[in-house]
């Protein structure tokens, strides 16, 4: 008896019939090949850096900004105190009201201040703050030059001459970033130097009807 049973051959595999391996390859090398959807994905990873890029130019871009504004408001109070031969309360009052004017955009209020220091000395007697004032804005700051009826504390190299007084302005600014704190919160300090184009400046009258 032949133990050969026709019944029971091995079925022949088909050539169309693919093994999952081979499935799996032939699903990767189409991905391969399909760029759909590429720029996409690309754009997805890139946006976040992209993103805090422009974040970062607009927050140095403000920061440079308030220091101009600082800058050249300090320059301007200082000049507009050194105008005239006198100077009384009610100019000083008027000054400090269009320092808000000179920083616009940017809000002063709680947020800045701005203190007009008048230093002199004479012959006889060593440097000293003569009178102090001071006003803007309302942050709570103090003059880095020490306070009136006391030695200044004076930068190095600044000079004084007998009877000639110095007017130094400073002002403050509480600095706030706009989105992240790429730049830190921090209080801004610009000075300014001027000295009086006519006279001594060594007071402040008193307002008018006082």
């Amino acid at each position: 008896m032949s133990l050969f049973n026709p019944l029971h051959q091995p079925r022949a595999t088909s050539p169309n019939r693919q093994t999952p391996v081979g499935v799996t390859a032939r699903l990767l090398r189409r991905l391969k090949r399909d760029e759909r959807g590429a720029i996409l994905a690309e754009l997805a990873l890139a946006m976040p850096l992209f993103v805090s890029f422009l974040t970062g130019i607009v927050e140095v871009g403000n920061y440079l900004l308030v220091n101009l504004k600082l800058q050249h408001s300090v320059v301007s109070i200082a000049d507009l105190v050194t105008r005239d031969e006198e100077i009384s309360e009610d100019v000083m009052l008027d000054i400090f009201s269009a320092a808000p004017q000179i920083m616009a955009p940017y809000a002063m209020g709680a947020d800045a201040l701005v203190i007009v220091t008048a230093i002199s000395q004479t012959v006889d007697d060593p440097a000293s703050i003569y009178w102090q004032r001071l006003g803007g804005g309302s942050l709570s700051k103090a003059s880095e030059f020490g306070i009136e009826g006391e030695a200044p504390t004076l930068p190095a190299g600044l000079t004084m001459r007998d009877d000639e007084t110095i007017l130094a302005t400073e002002i403050f600014y509480s600095y706030e970033p706009i989105i992240f704190q790429f730049i830190p919160t921090q209080i801004l300090r610009k000075v300014s130097f001027f000295r009086p184009r006519i006279g001594a400046l060594q007071t402040v009258d008193p307002a008018e009807g006082a």
